[in-house]
């Protein structure tokens, strides 16, 4: 590149132009960018986010993930049947299909409806998109019988890095999860969303339960504050479900007993988060 054209692209970096949008555009509005010439880079509204829009005055409890391969899936899952075990509960995955870590969760299928394909899971419902939309515009979270249904959302790392911009909007009143791998990348990259998110937050941290020391001297405050709050849940890596996924089968039961503790903490004594 000449000089002149460095300057350019550095001028472009900080107005916040660019050739093109970049990944978290292409992961909300669903197309990639055909743009010949500069265009500014847009964020979701926290009145365009599908559960915040239509349903504001029920309950949700959002599971993002702190960073790539954080383990959201299996997280959302055991802290949704920890929570079913009080009530109904309807676990929302976002995720395009072929990226679903809930793929082949569903003991028993339900079949398509509209957006959305059902499945059942003990007493826990599990719904999962059918095809990315379109127009890239994700669907409302579907209907139930349930006159305050409990959702659980599967944000995943590509839906939650769509959500942090701008900071704190994500919130919209739910009580965020946010999962993290004990290591000292993830927990750095965990301290970035705490903070974006700004509200009350559990972690579930995959991992030793006893962290190393060269993890915890990485902690930021947001992070070490939770740790000393109690609201940091230890959750065992299963090699089984390392190899072989999400499937119909129970969790281990490790897995499940902490999904029961984040539930713990979500929602204190069966309550309404």
């Amino acid at each position: 590149m000449t000089v002149e054209a460095m300057r350019a692209a550095v001028i472009a970096i900080r107005s916040g132009n660019f050739d093109d949008l970049n990944d978290l555009d292409v992961v909300w509005r669903g197309q990639a960018s055909r743009a010949a010439g500069p265009v500014a880079a847009s964020r979701p509204a926290a009145s365009s986010i599908p559960w915040v829009a239509s349903n504001v005055g029920d309950p949700v409890v959002l599971v993002m993930a702190g960073h790539a391969g954080a383990g959201a899936s299996t997280v959302a899952l055991a802290v949704a049947e920890g929570l079913a075990e009080a009530r109904r509960v309807q676990l929302v995955d976002y995720a395009e299909p072929v990226q679903s870590g809930l793929v082949a969760a569903p003991a028993i299928e339900m079949g398509t409806d509209g957006a959305w394909r059902r499945g059942r899971r003990n007493r826990l419902d599990v719904v999962r998109l059918t095809r990315h939309p379109a127009d890239g515009v994700l669907p409302p979270p579907p209907e139930t019988d349930d006159a305050e249904p409990l959702r659980v959302v599967d944000a995943g790392w590509s839906l939650t890095r769509t959500l942090l911009d701008p900071p704190g909007s994500v919130v919209g009143g739910a009580m965020v999860v946010v999962v993290t791998r004990v290591t000292v990348p993830s927990v750095r990259q965990t301290e970035q969303l705490l903070a974006a998110v700004g509200g009350e937050a559990a972690v579930a941290a995959v991992g030793p339960a006893r962290w190393p020391r060269l993890v915890e001297v990485s902690c930021g405050p947001r992070l070490r504050e939770l740790r000393s709050r109690g609201q940091v849940v230890p959750v065992p890596i299963d090699r089984q479900l390392q190899i072989a996924g999400l499937t119909g089968d129970r969790l281990p039961k490790p897995v499940a007993a902490a999904g029961r503790a984040v539930a713990a903490l979500v929602a204190p004594a069966g309550g309404t988060p």
